[in-house]
């Protein structure tokens, strides 16, 4: 979803590219769906706390009613095995979806030594399945001791 919602907010003027990274950002470690999150940040910014509630539930209640529809439908047919080999497919593709904006955040974030090297030192623990928070704190840690290391610039 996070493609579609960032073409129509471009499309719309709802926020720039450099907010949009910063929704992403800022949707990553606060709880929830990255997708709500974002959502509910941009209607906010357009409509105050209607506008968040709004966006909300527009993202949420499409998936919400689909979602108990294909309960519904899976449960008598879950074994069947073209329905197994659909959703092994559906797995494969969700990280090619995801990489265009990997790409434009490594491009648009990754402008000195520092910050490829934190990149790719949250990539190699992310590869040995530590805790999302522990990942966080090693970052941070780093972060701090490069920001030393430069003398605080």
């Amino acid at each position: 979803m996070l493609p579609l919602i960032q073409k129509e907010m471009l499309r719309h003027k709802w926020a720039t590219e450099q907010e949009i990274l910063d929704y992403y950002a800022l949707s990553q470690i606060t709880p929830g769906i990255i997708a709500v999150n974002v959502s509910t940040f941009v209607g906010y910014k357009i409509k105050r706390w209607r506008g968040a509630i709004c966006a909300m539930l527009g993202i949420v209640a499409p998936s919400l009613i689909i979602i108990t529809a294909m309960v519904y439908i899976l449960n008598n047919v879950w074994d069947h095995p073209l329905v197994k080999g659909a959703f092994e497919s559906v797995q494969l593709m969700v990280p090619a979806l995801i990489l265009p904006i990997i790409v434009r955040m490594v491009r648009q974030r990754a402008t000195n030594i520092w910050g490829i090297f934190l990149m790719l030192l949250a990539f190699v623990l992310v590869c040995f399945n530590l805790s999302p928070i522990l990942i966080l704190a090693i970052c941070g840690l780093t972060s701090g001791l490069c920001f030393l290391i430069k003398g605080g610039r």
